[in-house]
């Protein structure tokens, strides 16, 4: 018996087209590390953008000369309002000031260093308590969560219905939106509380999420009824070192740590 056998022939791929493949794969998997790449710095960038402080002059060091009354000047701090009025005889000028003194670590001290003082102390009696609010305004983003981080102190004898850190919203015609405000108070927070450190000075933050139609956010400092306190002694509220940054959206990070996963995976694969 005859057996007939076939010759299989298996034809491997020539090395001119295997390096040909091995080109393909190598432009492929460069030009997605490529976009990768490009997308993680956009990511980072917008991050980074995103820890960027909003507000002009927020270490409060820059200051101008505000006329109190007819040729007495007293320094107040550039690029932010300051509006004040005493229950009964009205609107004034000599609510607060930008002080030296008043801004002593922990807060962060540099070489020409100044902070607001605060003074509860020129409302009540005949003028009725004191109110003022010292805020600075900035473009705002619907949707976008903001924080405000800044540092307050205050010594004991300090007399005030309340103070606040707070974070309001505007809308295009500069009003209010109402209900969009997130206030911290400052004493529920711990500003008497002692830590030992001057005017018990601590670091306090509040956040807020900017509704449909705001326009911009307000960084606003207030003390409420403030008065003179009977007792004497120390009295200042003082406050130094704002910070207002936009918080990323946590699909910002998602998408920033794919990207980068994704690059390592391709790094191991070459």
């Amino acid at each position: 018996m005859k057996i007939q056998t076939e010759e299989i022939t298996v034809k491997s791929a020539s090395p001119k087209t295997a390096s040909s493949t091995r080109l393909r794969k190598a432009f492929f998997q460069d030009s997605l590390m490529k976009k990768l790449l490009a997308l993680i710095a956009i990511l980072g960038f917008a991050s980074t953008v995103a820890k960027a402080n909003l507000l002009i002059n927020g270490s409060l060091d820059a200051t101008y000369q505000q006329e109190i009354v007819s040729g007495f000047f007293l320094p107040k701090p550039s690029g932010w309002i300051n509006e004040a009025s005493r229950s009964i005889s009205g609107p004034y000028e000599d609510e607060l000031s930008s002080e030296p003194w008043a801004g002593p670590a922990p807060t962060p001290v540099t070489p020409d260093d100044w902070a607001v003082f605060f003074k509860a102390f020129s409302g009540g009696g005949a003028d009725g308590p004191a109110t003022a609010n010292f805020y600075q305004d900035t473009s705002a983003t619907p949707g976008m969560t903001y924080t405000l981080t800044g540092w307050a102190g205050a010594e004991a004898n300090y007399l005030a219905q309340s103070s606040l850190f707070a974070i309001d919203f505007l809308d295009g015609g500069g009003s209010l939106i109402p209900l969009s405000s997130m206030e911290l108070d400052l004493v529920a927070a711990g500003l008497f509380v002692p830590n030992g450190q001057a005017f018990n000075y601590k670091e306090y933050s509040v956040s807020a999420t900017a509704p449909a139609g705001a326009a911009s956010v307000r960084a606003r400092v207030s003390m409420i009824g403030g008065t003179s306190n009977p007792m004497g002694g120390g009295q200042a509220f003082v406050v130094d070192d704002f910070v207002l940054v936009p918080i990323p959206e946590p699909g910002t990070f998602v998408l920033l740590g794919l990207g980068i996963a994704s690059l390592v995976a391709l790094r191991r694969r070459s």
